[in-house]
């Protein structure tokens, strides 16, 4: 017995029309994920610490990160003037690409950021040892839970990185003649020990 198949050579119009729109916005979205960000092209490269004082400096707020991507970071940054939403790659501890993202990949970020910095990013936790001497504040870090991983030599002072036995969270100071002059959160990286970075 034989048997016989048939197949329509043309399948349905509106078959087709599905299909083919279906697929346009899948590329049309896909392509929108991937755009470079316009005026921020100029970070590619940057260290994560500045390009974070940059975009700030530019409007953008940080939202919250994605560490799960293997060694490679990804944060979400907003512009509330614009509204533009931003995906920051960080590699090895320099950014990668600023790309533009839906509006959805900012506002699903880590609620509990809002709550532990302050507007300028300075660790909620340790605001009052911004003007104490660096002699008292590694002490007063020591106490409070953290443990010294790192440093290096700025133009304006020193950068010392700390890292929380608890929750592993990273923080980075800058001491300028001899004074904790800012507190603010930094990426786990960071704390990483001297030559591993």
């Amino acid at each position: 017995m034989k048997y016989r198949f048939a197949f329509p050579t043309m399948p349905p119009v509106g078959w087709s029309l599905a299909i083919v729109g279906t697929l346009m916005l899948a590329i049309a979205s896909n392509a929108q994920a991937q755009n470079p960000s316009p005026g921020l092209q100029d970070l590619v490269g940057a260290r994560g610490r500045d390009g974070e004082r940059i975009l700030e400096e530019r409007g953008y707020e940080f939202r919250w990160a994605d560490k799960s991507s293997g060694s490679d970071v990804y944060t979400y940054w907003t512009n509330y003037s614009t509204g533009e939403c931003v995906t920051v790659r960080t590699e090895e501890g320099r950014y990668a690409s600023l790309v533009t993202a839906p509006a959805f990949d900012c506002d699903q970020g880590d609620p509990g950021h809002a709550q532990s910095t302050t507007p300028s990013g300075v660790d909620r936790r340790l605001a009052d040892l911004i003007g104490v001497r660096a002699s008292s504040g590694e002490q007063a870090l020591e106490d409070r839970g953290y443990t010294y991983a790192n440093g290096e030599q700025l133009d304006n002072g020193v950068a010392t990185y700390w890292i929380e036995g608890s929750t592993g969270d990273c923080v980075e100071v800058i001491t300028s003649n001899g004074v904790y002059t800012e507190i603010f959160e930094a990426e786990w990286y960071y704390c990483q020990p001297s030559g591993s970075q």
